[in-house]
């Protein structure tokens, strides 16, 4: 299979050490400076970015540094630019550094264990499934708020206010099953996967999507705001709320990062099976 990336990548990994890390360094900047200017990512979002994204590109070269960006720059659009319904107030398009290292991080550190696990291709698969459950649960977040019906809770399908975790809709789920195949689509030629192991990711990252509703559902801490709905902010107008469902200590980003770690070994398990 004849893949850009792969002759791309060929030519970068013949490169001396101090010029990849120029090229890394010279790159992420650019990105950096656009993602900053359209609002994309806050400062210390940019940081954090800056960092993953070496790491990224360093060890998986331009092959794993575009499917990342894909999701940082159509995850970035999908929450700017979507209209969001009178009275939802959207959780920000602007990424800070603990948004981005709970949706980067799975991904980065399959990358570093592909580097110390003798570059085994089981953990590139893992490192897409990754990035397909934070595609996934963008989309889901972002095309679900524009449902005409109300969301129902994962669990006790009763229905709960849009924007709060544990919420689905047809359109959502829809979306993220779309998340996850965008990115398992671009992973055939950018990473040089069959058909097969493309599969493997949209199954995982999809899934990685579900449980995310789940623990949104369960363990995410939500409060009683003064109105008496739910909310997922623990104070209002810095009157502490009473917190009636999940664990304090378990917001959004946490249930993200638990999503993606378990999308990242289901990958890992299924590209083992199959």
């Amino acid at each position: 299979m004849y893949s850009l990336t792969a002759w791309l990548d060929g030519y970068f990994f013949s490169l001396p050490l101090i010029y990849r890390c120029l090229i890394i360094i010279a790159f992420i900047a650019v990105a950096a400076v656009i993602a900053y200017r359209k609002k994309m990512l806050t400062p210390s979002g940019v940081a954090a970015a800056a960092v993953l994204g070496f790491a990224v590109f360093f060890i998986g070269g331009t092959s794993c540094i575009l499917v990342f960006l894909f999701f940082f720059v159509t995850a970035s659009i999908a929450s700017r630019l979507l209209p969001v319904p009178v009275g939802i107030v959207r959780k920000g398009s602007e990424r800070d550094w603990v948004q981005v290292a709970a949706n980067g991080v799975p991904a980065a550190a399959m990358l570093i264990l592909y580097r110390f696990q003798g570059w085994d291709g089981i953990y590139l698969i893992a490192f897409a499934s990754a990035v397909a459950e934070a595609e996934a649960d963008t989309f889901a977040s972002s095309f679900g708020l524009l449902s005409r019906k109300p969301p129902r809770s994962i669990i006790t399908g009763t229905i709960v206010p849009s924007g709060i975790s544990g919420g689905i809709t047809s359109a959502g789920t829809l979306a993220s099953l779309a998340g996850a195949f965008l990115v398992a689509l671009l992973s055939m030629p950018s990473l040089m996967l069959s058909i097969l192991e493309s599969g493997v990711i949209l199954i995982a990252g999809f899934a990685g999507c579900v449980l995310d509703s789940v623990l949104g559902g369960v363990v995410q801490a939500q409060y009683r705001a003064p109105d008496g709905t739910l909310t997922e902010k623990d104070e209002i107008d810095g009157k502490k709320l009473e917190r009636v469902r999940g664990i304090s200590f378990i917001d959004n980003d946490a249930v993200n990062l638990i999503s993606g770690l378990f999308s990242a070994s289901l990958g890992l398990l299924l590209s083992q099976i199959f």
